[in-house]
This record gives structure tokens, C-alpha cells and sequence, in this order.
């Protein structure tokens, strides 16, 4: 069944003239006359009583109008949501936080989206760096924030640094350092190490590794929680010293001092990730919302430095 079918037979049943719907949908009045014929032998019911003085519904006709006038509203509200949805403004977005290298800036970005995109469900999922890969192939989210994209992601997964951030040492407030306004690296290789789970960033993980050979020592780890927050509490319960992004000091207590190190330390990255070859025009639209503010969130992310 057309939809132009219905179209023109709410037309005739509007109007009660095949000659006025014919002026209403500029076309002629033969043209609407034999798509009404068509749709009556398609479904094989009368619909409409022609008389040369006006045309009038049938019982069945009666009762297949109102039908027929909600099909033709809901292909009106489909093709209006394929339009929006086509600008970026109507649909679904899903982004993947990176723990606190995000916190600073992606709520009120998602805030801004949102008063930008009110027909735009975004949704937020809490998800590991070494975990967003996997998550955007899988097209759990639309973008996500890691610290690096593995080899077997780079042909399928589009990225960019977004922003970098340097290594910092946590230490607790009584540690023989704490007083210091910045310390070598070497200055810590006595002491035992908290380091956040390889699992969960293993780029950072090996990354502090790296950094401390350099330094001629190799860390004495002793923990290797998965959350930012523990490895905090750790320190503070004097447990040992960790190297961690400078954004994970926002989750500070009052017993962790954060020093930043002298020489040359690390750089790490904050990666923007999405899937590659997808037209995608929500995304497209948050993405370029993020490059605008990348000025701004890299001078936020100094100052909470």
C-alpha cells in the first residue's frame, strides 16, 4: 500500500470532492480519482459513494479514515525524525569516561551538548581506559577517552590526543619528602610503591615502570588497586608512594601531598577515540564541541595540575 494512496483518499475524504483535493495536492483530479481506485481494489473494499453532486465515506471508508490519517502522521514523524537525526539533533549518544582525567571538564560539556541537543539521549558509561576500545567496536559507546589505542583497534578506531597531563608523586602528609616543593624520582626508590592496576591502564602502568629504570631503580610494588580513590586512601594510610595523572589529585584527602618531579618526567596522554568510516552526525557534532574547547579544558586541566 502507497502512502500516496492514503494521502489522496484523506484528501477526498476531507474535502468530500475529488475536484478540491485535486486543488489541495496540485495534481489532477483524474490523477487522484484513479489513486483512490487503487487503493479500494488493493484492499478490496469500497471506500467512498460518488454521485456527481458530492462524494461521501462508506461504513468502511468511515472506519479506515482515522486508520489511515495515523499511518500517513506516523511516516510524517518518522521522516521528521530522519531529518533531525541527519543534523545531529534527534538520537543517542554514548560516551565512556576516563575516571578523572574527564571530571573536570566532560559534565559541563555533556550539560552544554545537552542545551544544544534536547532531542539527543546521551548516556555515560564509567568504563576503564583499556576498556574503551573494545567498548567503541563493539559500539557500546560513540566516543570514549582512553590513554592509548592497541594495534588491533587502529584500522577500525579514528583518534587524536586530545590533551596531555604530567605524572605527579602522591605521598602521604607525615612522608620525609612531604615538605618539599618538587622531588627526583630517584629520592622514592626506597620506598614501597602503590600503582594503579595494569589491568585497568596498562599503558600507564608500564609507563611509571619505564620511568623509574630510567631512574635507575625498579619500584617496589606492593599493591595495585583498580581505583584511583583506593590508591589514595593507601597513601595516606602510609602504605607507600604512588605515581599517578596529576587530574587524580581532584579525588585528594588531607592526609596526600602531591609533588610534582623535578627533571625530565612523563607526559601522559589523554586519547579521543571513535569508531572510524561511520557517518554519524551526533557524534560529529559532540566532537567538534570538544575541539572547541580544548583550549579551555587544556587551561583547566593546568590549573587543577
Amino acid at each position: 500500500m502507497e502512502l500516496r494512496h492514503l494521502r489522496y483518499f484523506c484528501a477526498v475524504a476531507d474535502s468530500r470532492s475529488f475536484t478540491h483535493a485535486a486543488r489541495h495536492l496540485h495534481v489532477s483530479q483524474s490523477g487522484v480519482s484513479g489513486q483512490v481506485r487503487d487503493l479500494e481494489r488493493e484492499i478490496g473494499v469500497t471506500l467512498l459513494h460518488r454521485n456527481q453532486r458530492e462524494v461521501s465515506l462508506t461504513a468502511e471508508g468511515a472506519l479506515f479514515l482515522p486508520e489511515a490519517r495515523e499511518i500517513l502522521a506516523h511516516s510524517n514523524r518518522a521522516i521528521e525524525m530522519i531529518v533531525r537525526a541527519s543534523q545531529g539533533s534527534y538520537g543517542a549518544l554514548s560516551v565512556g569516561l576516563c575516571g578523572p582525567a574527564t571530571a573536570p571538564f566532560l559534565p559541563g560539556l555533556i550539560r552544554e551538548f545537552r542545551k544544544r541537543q534536547p532531542g539527543v539521549a546521551v548516556t555515560l558509561k564509567d568504563l576503564d581506559p583499556a576498556q574503551q576500545p573494545a567498548a567503541l567496536a563493539s559500539q557500546v559507546i560513540d566516543i570514549g577517552f582512553t590513554r592509548n589505542v592497541p594495534p588491533e583497534f587502529r584500522k577500525s578506531l579514528s583518534s587524536e590526543v586530545f590533551f596531555r597531563e604530567p605524572l605527579i608523586a602522591a605521598l602521604c602528609k607525615h612522608h620525609p619528602l612531604a615538605e618539599e616543593r618538587a622531588i627526583q624520582l630517584a629520592q622514592l626508590a626506597a620506598d614501597p610503591f602503590i600503582l594503579h592496576s595494569r589491568v585497568a591502564s596498562p599503558e600507564l602502568f608500564d609507563a611509571i615502570i619505564s620511568l623509574c629504570r630510567k631512574a635507575k631503580f625498579s619500584p617496589r610494588v606492593v599493591d595495585s588497586p583498580t581505583s584511583w580513590q583506593t590508591v589514595l586512601t593507601l597513601v595516606e594510610a602510609g602504605e607507600g608512594v604512588a605515581l599517578i595523572p596529576a587530574c587524580v589529585q581532584q579525588l585528594c584527602s588531607n592526609g596526600v601531598v602531591f609533588r610534582p618531579l623535578r627533571g625530565r618526567g612523563l607526559l601522559l596522554d589523554v586519547v579521543l577515540a571513535w569508531r572510524r568510516e561511520e557517518p554519524n552526525s551526533i557524534r560529529d557534532g559532540f566532537l567538534n564541541l570538544l575541539r572547541k574547547s580544548r583550549t579551555e579544558i587544556e587551561r583547566m586541566m593546568q590549573n587543577a595540575a
